[in-house]
């Protein structure tokens, strides 16, 4: 990137340049040109329309002349304190009284400081080059015959007899030549943001349009075309009201407030539009629209929930989606959180209904696997000939009704991310041996198949048993429950976080009855009768007892004998259900009742106790 500088200077200025060891660096040129005024404004005007020149460097009454013509960047040799108290030192040794000569205006601040100056000094200004010669022969008759100024200013001096001392220093230039390079290079680099900002808005999936403070359209990308059916041409430099009749983008400069998610309607198409003002320094400067068109969104969101939603390979919940301030659920949530950092396999414990998969989508989402694939299994759910296919794939002819081409399984789709494997409790002993293999090695073989299959997974597993005991009892794995237990999280039921279950029962109520009064959630939310449930089901039976309640209240309804009704319900329900139970128990143990009571795990005399209740 060439910077290329041009110097309007004279004589004496231009020898100071000359004779000045700058360094440039090497993408730097620099040009000296010998004119002023008039002749120095053509020269100049010439090398602009070549664009010949990035920055012009002038001084004194040069510059100021040619600043007001020019359109290219300007940058003046200015005159410090520092310049001046040079030059006074110099001139001082040769004259008690020396006079400063400048273009137009005084020098400001000098004329305060002059009781400080050990010479006589007098400021005397000129308007045009023809004027310089009057005031050179005003001075000499004052007795002034020693000066300081401009080049012009000394040349005529010298001409008359008098000295002249340079106003300009080294120093001054040498500031002037690096603030010419530093304007060049971010003027360049402006140039560049805007066109790239430029290319981004040209081919940007969206509609943008900006405006300007007072409304009139400063952009309007190819897309904001493409959906408003306007063109380019047609909208820019117009106001927006003209534009879109309909918009509001001039009204949210007026209330400095933010419009998001807005559906607007644009003849027959509908659009989703955010609005929002653009604030610089407390200022309204604008405002800027992005959108699109609906039916393109929804088309796009099919396809994703079709890659990813409709195969359950996405995570969407997150801890701060875990509704909970006890001190035993925080601990936990920290707990986790910290484990999600972790690479290892992790296995979460827990009743029915506590949680389980919530935590499990949350430490994906707080793992660097956030952004790969979660893919759930519920090992209770399949029969074990399809689990195993389901988890481990198969090739093309394994079995009768495999799929042409074959399938991959669960551990192949979670490759990079996470697989959650629920219930792992419940996992058949002939998969287990298969299942302790891919933990160790992170290679999978499908079913019917000769190529191991490389697999970069996380797994988080979870059990409502207690695994050492199904160890115990020969059903599970020792070497797969050490494998699967290198971190453990347990999960506190519900009745142990009984101060969570308003602050739950709102969420809940929230999202299954938004119409319900406040009040009436906040009644139902803090009832003692929620408090002082067992809540055997935990967070899911809370969601189903509440969904009962939101769906049967009424205005004329007690909101007591409602939770009173519908829990007693629950409770018969499961009274029915356990009885259900005892009565097949003996069954099966062919009416031996003592056969039974063992089977089902409880002693004799509780079995007794259970039957008589019905």
């Amino acid at each position: 990137m060439s910077v290329n500088i041009a110097i309007m200077s004279y004589s004496g200025l231009s020898s100071l340049i000359s004779g000045i060891a700058y360094v440039a660096p090497p993408e730097v040129n620099i040009q000296i040109y010998n004119a002023i005024f008039d002749e120095a404004l053509s020269m100049a005007k010439l090398l602009e329309q070549q664009g010949a020149v990035d920055v012009f460097i002038s001084a004194g009454g040069n510059a100021r002349f040619l600043v007001k013509h020019l359109n290219t960047p300007f940058v003046e040799i200015v005159v410090t304190g520092f310049d001046i108290l040079l030059a006074i030192e110099r001139a001082q040794k040769t004259a008690t009284k020396v006079a400063i000569i400048t273009y137009m205006d005084k020098l400001p601040y000098l004329d305060e400081v002059l009781a400080t100056i050990t010479v006589e000094l007098k400021q005397v200004t000129y308007c045009d080059t023809d004027e310089i010669d009057i005031v050179l022969e005003r001075l000499s008759v004052e007795g002034i015959t020693t000066v300081i100024g401009s080049s012009l200013v000394i040349e005529k001096a010298r001409q008359k007899g008098m000295n002249g001392f340079f106003i300009y220093s080294q120093d001054g230039i040498v500031r002037a030549l690096d603030t010419a390079i530093q304007v060049d290079l971010t003027r360049k680099s402006e140039a560049k943001r805007a066109e790239e900002l430029q290319t981004i808005l040209n081919f940007a999936y969206g509609g943008i349009i900006a405006t300007d403070k007072h409304g009139f359209v400063t952009v309007f990308n190819p897309s904001a075309e493409k959906i408003t059916g306007i063109t380019r041409q047609f909208a820019l430099g117009r106001h927006i009201t003209q534009v879109l009749p309909g918009t509001r983008m001039h009204i949210i400069m007026k209330t400095r407030q933010s419009e998001l998610n807005q559906i607007q309607l644009i003849g027959d198409i509908k659009i989703l539009t955010n609005r929002v003002p653009i604030i610089i320094n407390g200022e309204v400067t604008g405002s800027i629209a992005l959108f699109q068109d609906i039916g393109t969104i929804q088309e796009a969101e099919e396809k994703i929930r079709e890659r990813l939603y409709h195969k359950g390979f996405l995570a969407k919940i997150t801890f701060n989606d875990i509704v909970g301030k006890s001190e035993v659920i925080s601990q936990v949530k920290k707990e986790a959180a910290q484990f999600a950092k972790s690479a290892s396999t992790i296995l979460i414990r827990g009743e029915t209904g506590s949680g389980k998969e919530l935590f499990a989508q949350s430490i994906h989402n707080e793992s660097a696997r956030s952004k790969r694939p979660f893919v759930a299994i519920n090992c209770a759910a399949l029969p074990q000939n399809l689990l195993e296919s389901e988890l481990f794939g198969y090739e093309e002819g394994a079995f009768t009704g495999a799929k042409k081409g074959g399938k991959p399984g669960l551990f192949e789709l979670a490759h990079g991310g996470t697989i959650f494997l629920d219930e792992i409790g419940e996992i058949p002993m002939a998969i287990q041996s298969r299942l302790l293999r891919v933990l160790e090695t992170h290679e999978v073989l499908r079913i019917g198949g000769e190529r191991i299959v490389p697999v970069n997974i996380r797994v988080i597993a979870a059990t409502n048993k207690v695994l050492w005991d199904l160890v115990q009892q020969g059903v599970f794995r020792e070497d797969l429950y050490y494998r699967l237990s290198v971190l453990k999280i347990v999960l506190p039921p519900l009745r142990k976080r009984k101060e969570d279950i308003p602050l739950l029962s709102m969420e809940l109520l929230k999202e299954i009855r938004k119409d319900l009064p406040q009040h009436i959630m906040q009644e139902i939310s803090r009832h003692s009768l929620l408090q002082n449930y067992q809540w055997p089901g935990n967070v899911r039976e809370l969601r189903n007892i509440l969904e009962r309640v939101a769906v049967l209240y009424k205005q004329e309804v007690a909101v007591d004998s409602l939770l009173s009704i519908v829990l007693a319900n629950e409770d018969q329900d499961k009274i029915d259900k356990e009885s259900d139970l005892l009565f097949k128990a003996i069954e099966e143990a062919g009416g031996n009742k003592t056969k039974a009571a063992k089977n089902a795990g409880i002693s004799r005399t509780t079995l007794w106790r259970r039957l008589k209740k019905e």
